[in-house]
């Protein structure tokens, strides 16, 4: 139903869909290729003002699968509200196709968080306004996502291996349950056949990868913008205000000529601890055979996802939809963390435009920003840090309390009894005749009457 609503809404809160729509038509219109040139090539097509400033110098940084699916759509349709109408409808049905997947699977291994797993996709605020309403493609990642734990459940990891290749072609964030996936495959091999496997699935992949993406390969762009939006900044991520914070000490200490490097410091220092954190989930797969379990794994991409996501200084709102399809299989602190920022990364972006709102608006963003988005990356960081130091499996509940426990038992202060049908037969107590009646009080026994005493008759 709110995707139906927001279906009928013009575009919501992001230009991005002028950027896909663009990149579509610089191989269906121009014959180009959208990894080298750019929207500023061709600033007399109908879509350069509607274009983000930003992005008008920057080639595509989506993955080839996305590329010839924009060209497709632009080649058929040429309005530009129609071409924003249909990729609104993409991500529509690629959302209700995650909700299938994910519910589906649910219901068989862990029905007491069907309705969870569901409403944390079709219910979410950021998947229905930003996402649906927004048209961003990063709801394609999340299916591709779900069809992999559906298949890893089913025990099929080649096909699991082939979603998550897909997944890859559309955004490249889909490589890090790829690469977890392959070592949790090769682990499971015997020792003599791990080459073997290695290769096997190598080569799946890169033939998936290739027959994409071939036709736009060269030594311009190789990483097909990959190391382009790198380079990009969001201040809503928490990251963010470490390298704020980089570049105004590098200012204090050497002046503006040490701004750029300490704040390039910071963003190496980011990706190195979101890369240690992977390694260290990967390492845990390779290593216990129990990591390496279907429920297990599914966990470990959910926490790899937000090792590459909540410390990087490139987060934005959208960017929380790849674990969606994970959060269902998480610990509490996790879950309850994307269930925290679902809700407040949703208001931070009111507008697509918030340059032009008064000033006293533009400010709505930080309260629900830095610091909350910091408060969660902390919690969940460190909840995470333990179970490694730990060892204590990453899709297991722990007994420690944690924020959040006595309003998901209903326990808390004023929560009111829940109602229950079930009669409780409780056994009477005896009843002691002695407290209902007055002890009967013995009577003395009459004296006996003298006997009679026979007279004398004269």
């Amino acid at each position: 139903g709110f995707h139906v609503i927001v279906l009928m809404l013009p575009l919501l809160f992001s230009r991005d869909v002028y950027s896909y729509a663009y990149y579509g038509r610089i191989v269906s219109t121009y014959g180009g290729n959208p990894y080298v040139l750019t929207p500023s090539d061709f600033p007399l097509n109908g879509l350069w003002h509607l274009t983000w400033p930003g992005w008008r110098e920057t080639p595509s940084v989506y993955g080839p699968l996305f590329t010839w699916m924009s060209a497709l759509m632009t080649r058929v349709i040429k309005k530009p509200t129609e071409v924003v109408a249909s990729f609104q409808l993409l991500a529509a049905l690629a959302s209700l196709g995650t909700v299938a997947v994910v519910g589906r699977l649910v219901q068989k291994v862990r029905p007491e968080r069907a309705a969870f797993a569901i409403a944390m996709i079709g219910c979410n605020p950021i998947v229905v306004y930003h996402v649906v309403g927004g048209g961003h493609n990063d709801i394609l990642v999340a299916f591709f996502v779900a069809c992999a734990v559906s298949f890893l459940f089913a025990r099929r990891e080649l096909l699991a291996a082939i979603s998550l290749a897909l997944g890859m072609s559309v955004k490249a964030s889909a490589v890090v349950p790829l690469v977890l996936l392959v070592v949790a495959i090769v682990a499971n091999a015997p020792p003599e056949r791990r080459r073997r496997v290695l290769a096997m699935y190598g080569a799946v992949i890169a033939g998936v990868w290739l027959a994409l993406a071939l036709p736009f390969l060269q030594w311009t762009n190789p990483t097909l913008g990959l190391m382009e939006v790198s380079g990009h900044d969001s201040w809503m991520a928490p990251g963010q205000l470490i390298v704020r914070i980089a570049s105004g000490v590098g200012g204090l200490i050497g002046g503006d000529p040490f701004r750029e490097p300490a704040a390039t410091a910071a963003r190496i220092l980011l990706f190195t601890l979101s890369l240690a954190a992977v390694i260290a989930i990967g390492h845990r797969i390779w290593t216990s055979v129990q990591a390496r379990t279907p429920e297990a794994m599914a966990a470990a991409w959910g926490w790899a996802f937000l090792a590459i996501t909540l410390p990087s200084p490139v987060l934005f709102t959208w960017y929380l939809v790849w674990a969606l399809p994970l959060a269902w299989m998480m610990p509490k602190i996790a879950r309850r963390g994307m269930v925290i920022l679902s809700a407040f990364f949703v208001v931070t972006q009111l507008v697509t435009e918030t340059s032009r709102l008064p000033t006293y608006l533009q400010t709505v963003r930080l309260p629900f920003g830095h610091p909350i988005a910091i408060a969660v990356c902390v919690w969940v960081g460190a909840d995470f840090v333990r179970r490694i130091r730990r060892g204590t499996p990453l899709e297991a509940e722990t007994d420690e309390p944690a924020f959040g426990d006595a309003f998901e038992a209903g326990t808390g202060r004023g929560a009111a009894r829940p109602l229950s049908l079930d009669l409780e037969l409780v056994e009477p107590a005896p009843i002691e005749t002695a407290e209902l009646f007055p002890a009967v009080v013995p009577v003395e026994a009459p004296a006996p009457l003298p006997e009679a005493v026979p007279a004398d008759v004269a």
